[in-house]
């Protein structure tokens, strides 16, 4: 982005005015040569280069991770999630985004993780992220049961990169077309990059202040379950552990941002998420979700770290660094990459100056006001979004009202059956779930009112637009089963909500119990 200047001619109209008025003309240039206000003072920090090495490392390690995924999702579960089933679970109103039939699932897969090695590669970068994007996005909106908030993440960053430059730097593009590459990027790209990671850390936190987390619940639960791993599993027979991990988990969402941008925490604010996302994955899988935040995490060190923790490296291996060293980029301790300078703004590539030419502005004005807009109005959405369960009455994880794309990681365990009543007017009868779902879609839909009534518009389609009615009874962290939805409510021909709370979805009364089984 570039600086607001003005034209050259109209110092001159100003100041002929205001000598018309009285006023001289030092006068008006000293009003002219104000100056400038935050906001400009924050689009001149944005448009500065930085180095482009730091978002090259995340693009790799992007790419990497999406080939990885691909691969771990291939062997079964694109036959268990979109192939097996008989019936998906869609996002209302984007029901008809359906599975390809037959091998199409895996050829999307397989596409999948040759665009993340592209990507990696910096091969077509842009195209490669543009149908990563479309195909992960189209995937991801099959079927609302196998939500991920990781996978929901994968489709945030990849739609961002495909504005992003990443490919200046180590990349076959900028090998085959030397105009492609470049040494730097505008420092609000790592902004935006670094705002992003923001998001799930920081709301993360946020849904974890809730009644049950704050009581230790569902994690103790789940540790509970995981006594038996080696070397740490015993730890958490122990209540003090439990405590522990549970205000620990919050505190880390809530504060590990503010260290990571500042230099002097940097180094173990992302020793502890590195132990964070180790022990995530030790203990619950995730897929890939926590090796991608690692890398994610690098996006707040200096954006030249890679290239500081190569002459560092040589140096500490006894080679001396190379002709185009620089005090400024002189090596140094590896735990010392770390200044995001006075945030807003990463060191400066020295010698390099934002394009300020008054017909450059003239010519592009246009566009760095869209872009700000853009980038204020998905600032925006990511912000309030998260936050929309807190004006919704009742309680998220019970209603599920709110709790997508809100970052509600690991905050609910639900246990449950359903029972589905049809009638037509002169006899009732009982409908087999199984003979539509898989097991799995079973134990998702139990527990998630929306997705029981979208399997009981669907049976009513099944039967002659037969009456359906639910009886829910579920278990929430450990709570006495307790009715999730009215079983007097015909459930086939309800309204399912965008926005508000569902009258049909019953109210959860029953108390979680005490730590000590009472």
């Amino acid at each position: 982005m570039i600086r607001a200047g003005t034209g050259t001619g109209g110092t001159d109209d100003t100041g002929t005015a205001e000598a018309r008025r009285g006023g001289g003309i030092g006068d008006a240039r000293a009003r002219t040569h104000r100056p400038p206000g935050p906001g400009a003072r924050l689009i001149d920090a944005g448009s500065r280069p930085v180095n482009a090495a730091g978002g090259a490392v995340f693009r790799i390690a992007f790419g990497v991770a999406m080939t990885v995924n691909v691969l771990l999702y291939l062997p079964y579960l694109v036959h268990e999630h979109y192939i097996a089933p008989g019936f998906s679970f869609g996002y209302p109103p984007l029901e008809f985004v359906r599975p390809l039939p037959g091998p199409g699932m895996y050829a999307v897969y397989t596409a999948m993780g040759l665009l993340g090695l592209c990507i990696a590669a910096g091969l077509w970068y842009r195209a490669s992220c543009a149908v990563f994007c479309a195909l992960t996005t189209y995937v991801f909106l099959l079927d609302s049961g196998w939500f991920q908030n990781h996978e929901y993440l994968i489709s945030l960053l990849s739609f961002l990169m495909i504005f992003l430059p990443l490919h200046r730097r180590w990349s076959l593009d900028a090998r085959r077309r030397p105009e492609v590459g470049g040494r730097t990027i505008p420092a609000w790209m790592m902004w935006l990059l670094r705002f992003q990671i923001a998001v799930p850390y920081f709301f993360g936190g946020v849904a974890k202040i809730n009644h049950d987390w704050l009581r230790g619940e569902p994690l103790r639960m789940w540790l509970t379950e995981r006594t038996h791993v080696q070397l740490i599993g015993p730890l958490f027979e122990h209540e003090p552990v439990v405590w522990f991990m549970t205000y620990g988990s919050l505190v880390f969402d809530l504060v590990v941002v503010g260290f990571l941008l500042h230099p002097r925490t940097r180094p173990y604010a992302f020793a502890v998420a590195l132990c964070f996302h180790l022990l995530n994955a030790r203990l619950f899988g995730l897929y890939v979700f926590p090796w991608l935040m690692i890398a994610a995490t690098t996006l707040f060190f200096r954006p030249d770290w890679p290239e500081r923790l190569g002459r560092w490296t040589r140096s500490r291996f006894g080679r001396r660094p190379g002709p185009g060293a620089s005090p400024h980029n002189a090596p140094g301790p590896v735990g010392a990459v770390g200044a995001v300078g006075s945030f807003p703004g990463d060191p400066a590539v020295p010698g390099i100056r934002p394009d300020r030419s008054p017909h450059r502005v003239a010519r592009t004005g246009w566009v760095r006001g869209l872009v700000t807009g853009c980038l204020a109005l998905w600032v925006l959405v990511q912000v309030l979004l998260p936050l929309r369960h807190l004006v919704l009455p009742g309680t998220v994880n019970w209603t599920e009202e709110g709790h997508r794309f809100a970052w509600h990681m690991m905050l609910r365990a639900k246990q449950g059956e359903a029972e589905f009543r049809l009638s037509d007017g002169e006899r009732v009868w009982r409908a087999d779930p199984s003979a539509y779902l898989t097991p799995a879609q079973e134990r998702l839909m139990a527990g998630h009112p929306e997705r029981l009534a979208l399997f009981a518009r669907h049976l009513s389609r099944e039967h002659d637009d037969a009456e359906v009615r639910v009886v829910a009874d579920v278990s929430l962290n450990g709570r006495e089963p307790a009715p999730l939805v009215d079983p007097e409510v015909d459930l086939a021909r309800v309204p399912i909500p965008r926005w508000g709370a569902a009258e049909w979805i019953l109210p959860l009364e029953e108390p979680l119990r005490r730590a000590d089984g009472g």
